[in-house]
């Protein structure tokens, strides 16, 4: 079971806290915006770290040199009521592994295979993996 507390301090900040490391989101707004991360943004954040985390723990790159993993997430959002309608995850992946290429699809696929991803189920996660093979290993 994972447990975060989040102490809404003084109308401007969150202080979440998990397993005893702490970390602040400022909750003001300036004309540009946010200062801090909005919930849309730290829900990206932790569907990216649970993505790229899950991706690089497969069997097919866990004696591969990767020399990149990146991802970009985008939200998609809806109104009436307000959520997320979809997500698009586009991952660079760079690799000196020429055979993955023949798994290029089948990594794409894995990339949702996280505990997030499988979470959220009424929003549309598309992935693309864009697999990059740099050098001549061949593994």
């Amino acid at each position: 079971m994972d447990t975060v507390l989040a102490d809404y301090q003084d109308r401007k900040r969150i202080e979440f806290t998990a397993r005893g490391r702490s970390q602040v989101n400022i909750r003001e707004l300036t004309d540009d915006g946010p200062i801090g991360y909005s919930s849309t943004e730290l829900l990206l954040i932790a569907l990216a770290n649970c993505t790229l985390g899950a991706l690089l723990d497969q069997e097919l790159l866990r004696s591969v040199q990767v020399l990149r993993a990146e991802a970009t997430l985008t939200a998609q959002r809806a109104e009436h009521p307000p959520r997320i309608t979809k997500i698009e995850v586009d991952i660079d992946l760079e690799v000196t592994d020429k055979n993955l290429r023949k798994h290029r699809t089948e990594l794409e696929a894995l990339a949702c295979t996280c505990p997030l991803c499988n979470t959220l189920g009424n929003v549309e996660i598309v992935n693309r993996l864009n697999l990059i093979v740099t050098g001549v290993s061949s593994g």
